[in-house]
């Protein structure tokens, strides 16, 4: 009795590893209900005419809905289509089309339908594939989203890419999507001479943006601690020191740039976009110029006990100086460089700003603010080193505290900044988009911050009431 035990318990393993488990290493929209399908002889399924063997095919008790979340749903049969044939995520069937996120019956008889659609290859090449015979649509997907609009690969703007593998590029954004996240579908469009024709048109989510009113709220609240901040420097003389007046014209710079950056947000920049963009970079690159004085100057003031004549002038030639320089080195790439790859194309694609969606932002942006962080970074280092040197004879309180203080507040714009640049750096990937939400609201309110840890403090609001 023993050997047909064991021969049953084998039995019901192969069983439920062939029938209930679900399919490796297949992602689930890669998947087709094979519920209605009749099962062949060898355990494959037909699917439009399509074979799928049965170790691609697999039970399920659930369906992921375009969010992500998993929906239970009656227990069926799936195949991995996609391991045998290239497949295209389509939004209705394909002899319908999609119009105001509708799928009807294609009744256009009479108008030209084009059937090919592009398909970037993996080594790179782009083919033609006819939609019908050359690759599998996939339409029993959910929709991704109530609200979408399509692309027009005729215009420069609405460029992309479908791969074969079902990935989605759209080049305005640099943005690639899973097939979660788009659809195609025939559409009508029409040609120069107003002559209407159907096209396998890409379809993309269109997401509100939540963030504006949040973000505005944030940027707003920041410039006027900011303003406060500056106020209080005014009229409290002790405050007015060469460091005091390097951070007030910090603090103007980092004012001015929430400025036009709220500019933009509401689109009131427009009509001068590219001006706005290079007024927006040089007030941004001067903030960072003047942050790298503050290090210079808390290093000098620790290391030397007099103020040389002029100090505040120089300073002054040095920080704004850079910031014209490199403004003005990014307007000349801007004006002669031809290569779109390594202009900083301000103004492009409706964004007031330099184009930040390619290596082309490194050279001009970011890798500039980089090199100014490590600047401010080395300063702070040699400080804090020649701080924990001296005897107390030799630096006071006073200037240990202003030390403390400084430090403190390059730790908040060194850490947002580079946060900043780590966003970008990892920009194409999704998973990281809400990591580096928070990381925005943490930049638009470095004023607020600052109103916190310098007026807010105890030795400061004594200084208001001494007034």
């Amino acid at each position: 009795m023993r050997l047909p035990r064991i021969w049953l318990a084998t039995v019901l393993f192969v069983m439920i590893q062939s029938s209930s488990a679900e399919i490796i290493d297949c992602d689930f929209f890669d998947t087709v209900s094979l519920s209605a399908e009749q099962r062949l002889s060898d355990g494959s399924y037909s699917y439009n005419d399509v074979i799928i063997p049965a170790n691609l095919t697999g039970t399920y008790d659930f369906r992921i809905l375009p969010d992500g979340r998993r929906e239970n749903v009656a227990i069926h049969i799936r195949g991995c289509i996609c391991k045998v044939k290239t497949c295209i995520r389509f939004c209705c069937p394909p002899d319908h089309l999609f119009v105001d996120s509708q799928c009807f019956k294609n009744n256009m008889t009479e108008v030209e339908l084009d059937p090919f659609l592009n398909v970037t290859l993996n080594d790179g090449s782009v083919v033609k594939k006819h939609f019908a015979d050359d690759v599998f649509a996939q339409w029993d997907i959910p929709i991704p989203c109530d609200s979408i609009f399509y692309l027009d690969n005729r215009q420069e703007t609405d460029q992309y890419n479908l791969f074969e593998n079902g990935t989605f590029l759209r080049h305005y954004d640099n943005m690639f999507m899973d097939k979660r996240d788009y659809c195609l579908q025939h559409f009508p469009l029409e040609d120069e001479n107003n002559i209407k024709f159907l096209k396998v048109t890409p379809f993309n989510c269109f997401y509100e943006e939540s963030s504006k009113t949040g973000q505005t709220v944030v940027v707003i609240s920041s410039q006027i601690c900011i303003v406060l901040t500056i106020t209080v420097y005014l009229i409290v003389k002790p405050l007015m020191n060469i460091q005091g007046k390097c951070f007030v014209c910090y603090l103007f710079c980092l004012f001015m740039s929430y400025l036009f950056l709220l500019l933009e947000l509401w689109r009131f920049s427009d009509e001068f976009c590219v001006a706005a963009g290079f007024i927006s970079y040089f007030f941004i690159m001067a903030a960072f110029s003047w942050l790298s004085v503050i290090s210079l100057n808390l290093w000098r003031s620790s290391s030397f006990r007099s103020e040389p004549l002029h100090l505040l002038r120089n300073y002054s030639f040095s920080a704004w100086g850079i910031a014209m320089i490199l403004t003005g080195a990014t307007l000349l790439a801007f004006k002669f460089v031809t290569n779109e790859d390594w202009n900083p194309r301000v103004g492009h694609q409706y964004h007031c700003w330099i184009y930040t969606k390619d290596w082309s932002a490194l050279l001009y942006f970011f890798g500039p603010i980089q090199l100014l962080v490590t600047l401010n970074t080395i300063f702070f280092i040699l400080t804090a080193k020649r701080v924990i040197m001296v005897t107390g004879e030799l630096m006071n309180n006073s200037e240990k505290q202003n030390f403390i203080f400084f430090f403190r507040v390059f730790i908040v714009m060194g850490l947002s900044w580079s946060l900043e640049i780590f966003s970008y750096l990892v920009q194409n990937n999704n998973n990281w988009a809400d990591i580096f939400l928070v990381a925005d609201y943490f930049n638009w309110s470095q004023g607020i911050l600052i109103f916190g840890l310098l007026i807010l403090k105890g030795s400061t609001l004594k200084l208001l009431k001494k007034r």
